[in-house]
């Protein structure tokens, strides 16, 4: 068969099928493959669902694992004193620096505080990289566990120089003393004339011509006022 025969039978046979397909047609998608790929459309970026927001809640004591942690300093100043039950997942370096910071000074005369920039918190006698106590001691399993004791260093830059922890301030300490020691210290009464016999005595109104001419400043207005005050005490008896 030429080329051209075959090309006339398959228009023919083309032919004698419709051009449109029926209402009902239907066919079986698994006999006929795809012959695009489906996709998904995309999804417009506003009606994107809002990841929820992790809440923290408050954990039970003892939920959390703790350990005691001693900060030793050997030099500059000598320095040692112990966290007790501190928590590894929360507690963090800057924790560690705050405490340092309540028990030194730079100057003991004025009380300056040292920055908290100039110390440094040692594990293994290297600074330290991670940010909390955890990350700190990634490295011991054991100590991760809890209930363990791990020293750390201090090393402050500079001059500093041990002092004891902050007290209360003197108003605070003031306000916790009993109520009997918080009672007004009763004052004694005067003793000499008093009332009207002040009155007519002259250095009363020599006394209020000088507290008014210090508080105006000016010698004249002041005994000008006394003499008006006086008079007008004489008038009114």
């Amino acid at each position: 068969m030429t080329e051209l025969a075959f090309t006339k039978s398959f228009l023919s046979a083309l032919d004698a099928r419709p051009v449109k397909l029926r209402a009902d047609y239907v066919f079986d998608p698994q006999s006929i493959g795809l012959r695009v790929p489906y996709t998904l459309p995309r999804l417009n970026p506003s009606q994107h669902p809002q990841m929820p927001k992790k809440v923290k809640t408050a954990q039970p004591p003892g939920a959390s694992k703790s350990i005691t942690i001693h900060l030793k300093s050997a030099r500059n100043p000598v320095l040692q004193f112990t966290v007790d039950n501190a928590p590894l997942s929360t507690t963090t370096v800057e924790d560690l620096k705050d405490a340092v910071h309540q028990r030194v000074v730079a100057d003991p005369q004025t009380g300056a505080k040292v920055p908290l920039d100039k110390i440094k918190i040692l594990y293994k006698r290297k600074p330290v990289t991670g940010k909390t106590v955890a990350e700190v001691l990634a490295d011991e399993p054991d100590a991760l566990a809890g209930g363990k004791e791990v020293e750390l260093g201090v090393m402050i830059m500079g001059r500093a120089t041990v002092v004891s922890p902050e007290a209360p301030p003197a108003a605070a300490a003031a306000a916790e003393k009993p109520e009997a020691e918080a009672q007004p210290v009763q004052l004694k009464a005067a003793q000499g004339p008093s009332g009207e016999e002040v009155l007519k005595s002259d250095a009363f109104w020599d006394d209020l011509r000088g507290f008014l001419a210090q508080r105006i400043k000016d010698e004249t207005e002041a005994t000008r006022l006394k003499e008006l005050f006086k008079k007008a005490w004489e008038e009114g008896r």
